[in-house]
Formats: structure tokens, sequence, C-alpha cells
């Protein structure tokens, strides 16, 4: 008989959860359908700043190469500059011993000749020394100006890298501040879609709750709290001493476990008995807030229960194909916390 009035309860709470769910379904499915067009929006403006960091990343490089040409071109006119200079002064100094000797007048020296061949021959070195200087100093003087007119080519270039910089980066700036308002509106989501849940799983809570006070009378709740934190110590140890026992569906020994099969073993082998189903273990043992959970603490969710080890984390048998193991208390929507120590 008690053990068809728990079934009965069993399949009572389950139907209550499957309301309580339905009731916010309409509002959870609306968010997370916000959320994927948001998760698109997201993804195409992630690729088009990727995008656009290796833009930037190819300028830089182009910047950095047409910075080095810059700086030789600057070097080559120094050097070009400078050798017309001294070549320019040479062709002064050689010009002024050509016409002005120190000891003797220009005149002297043509009155000196032998001859009008002489002084033609004379006058037509000194012209054919002063064309040489004449065409050097012009090939430098063009290879200073080619020089020139090569570093204003190379600023103009530099100014139209810097311009695509200027522009690459206010494009990145408003890639990033689009990316932190999206990021914003998904927070935001992410915050609605947990308080739509936390509302279903309070009205499944609060259905089973009803469900379960109108069985009260027809059967006996497991142990109740006795705050025996000794126990509650050695459950937790005896939990970490079963990690990686598989899961079995029905099993509730170290050859395998099921969820419920799990907790109730860990409290039995101290003498405390919890009933199979972890949809009554949800109803045993003294309710506690979540915030006030502590080890050996039954975690309690809806269709699963886990053992509270502390520090926001279980133990417990998930599912076939899995292994007993550690994982996170928020796995899924907590309805309540259950207290059999």
């Amino acid at each position: 008989m008690r053990k068809r009035i728990i079934r009965s309860l069993t399949a009572t709470v389950l139907i209550t959860s499957i309301m309580g769910m339905t009731v916010l379904a309409d509002e959870v499915t609306d968010i997370k359908n916000q959320q994927n067009s948001l998760a698109q929006e997201k993804q195409n403006v992630e690729d088009e700043l990727a995008f656009l960091l290796t833009q930037m990343d190819e300028l830089e490089l182009s910047m950095a190469q047409k910075n080095d040409e810059i700086e030789q071109a600057n070097k080559d006119l120094a050097s070009a500059q400078q050798k017309f200079n001294s070549q320019q002064d040479d062709m002064k100094l050689r010009i002024k011993y050509m016409y002005e000797d120190q000891s003797t007048s220009l005149s002297e020296v043509f009155l000196s000749s032998k001859n009008m061949s002489e002084v033609l021959n004379k006058a037509e070195y000194v012209q054919q020394v002063y064309d040489y200087d004449r065409s050097k100093l012009d090939e430098m003087s063009n290879t200073a100006k080619s020089i020139s007119n090569l570093m204003v080519s190379l600023e103009n270039d530099k100014k139209s890298l810097e311009n695509m910089a200027s522009e690459l980066t206010s494009k990145q700036a408003l890639l990033y501040t689009t990316l932190d308002d999206l990021n914003s509106k998904d927070a935001d989501l992410s915050s609605k879609l947990k308080d739509a849940q936390q509302r279903a799983a309070a009205a499944v809570a609060a259905k089973a709750a009803q469900a379960a006070t109108t069985a009260s009378s027809n059967v006996t709740a497991p142990t109740t709290a006795n705050n025996d934190s000794a126990l509650a110590s050695n459950v937790v140890s005896l939990a970490y001493s079963l990690l990686g026992v598989p899961y079995v569906s029905g099993g509730s020994s170290p050859s395998g476990f099921d969820c419920s099969g799990f907790t109730s073993y860990l409290y039995r082998q101290y003498g405390v008995s919890l009933s199979r189903s972890s949809s009554a273990q949800a109803y045993g043992g003294e309710s506690v807030p979540l915030a006030s959970a502590q080890p050996g603490d039954i975690i309690c969710y809806p269709g699963h229960v886990a053992l509270y080890i502390g520090g926001g984390q279980i133990i417990h048998a998930p599912y076939p194909g899995e292994v007993v193991k550690v994982a996170s208390v928020n796995i899924m929507s907590i309805t309540d916390v259950r207290r059999y120590w």
C-alpha cells in the first residue's frame, strides 16, 4: 500500500513539475530565441573585427617598411648633398689656381707663351676642366633632386597609409563599442532567463509541496535532520571514495548507482534511511535555504538529486554512460535543499 502511495505521489510531483515549467515556457523560449539571434550578431561583429585587425597588422608592416625607405632616402640625400658641396669646393679651387697664379698674373702667363697656339691650348684645357667639373656638379645635383622627389613620394605614401590607419582605428573603436553593447544585451538576457527559470522552478516546488502536503496523511516522511555534523562529514568522505563508479539505472550499490540510489546508499551506511526515489527524497529531512547549504545536504532538482560537498560543488550519478563525479551545483534549476543529518 505504501509503495502504491509513493508511486502515486511521484507521478503527481512529475506532472506538477511539467505544469510548472509550462507556465513560463513561452517566456523562456522567447528569451532563448533572442539570445540565439544576439549570438549570431555577435559572431558577425567578431568576424568583422578579426578581419579588420588583420588589415591593421598588414598596414602597420607597410608603414614600418615605408619609414625605413624614408630613413634611407634621407641618408642618401645627405650623402649626395655632401658630395655636391665637396665637388663644388674642389671646382672653385681648381678654377682659382688655373686663373690666378700666386706669383704670375694671368696676362703674364699669356705673354710668356711662345705662340698663340700655346695660349689657345691652355685656354682649351681650362675649359675642359671646367666642363668636366660642371657635368659632375649637374650629375650630383640631378641625383639629389631625384632623391628629394623620391622622398616627397614616400612622404605622400606614408600620409596615405596614416589616413588608412586612422580610418581602420575608427572602425575598430566602433566595432568594440558595438560588441560591448551586444555583450550588455546578452548579460541582460541571461539575467532575464535565469529569473524566468527560477520562477519556473519555484512554481514546480510550490506545486510539488502542495501535492506532498495532500499526500502527507498517507505517507510517513523519511528521517528528519538531527544536526549531526560528524555524520555529514562521513557521508561526504564516503561519496569521494565512490568517484568513478558507473551510472546504472536502478543501481544502489558500489557496482553501479543512479542518482537517488547513490544518495540513499551513502546515508544508509550510517543508519539513516532515505526514500529510494529522487522525488520522495525532495520532501524528507529538513528544508534549508541554498545559501545555507552545507556539505552533506541533498540538492534537489526536477527529477534529480545530488550530494552537496561545499564550495558550490556536488557529487552525483548524472546519467547513463557517465560515472559518479564532481560537478557544479548549478547544473540545472534547484528546487530545494534537504538536510538529513
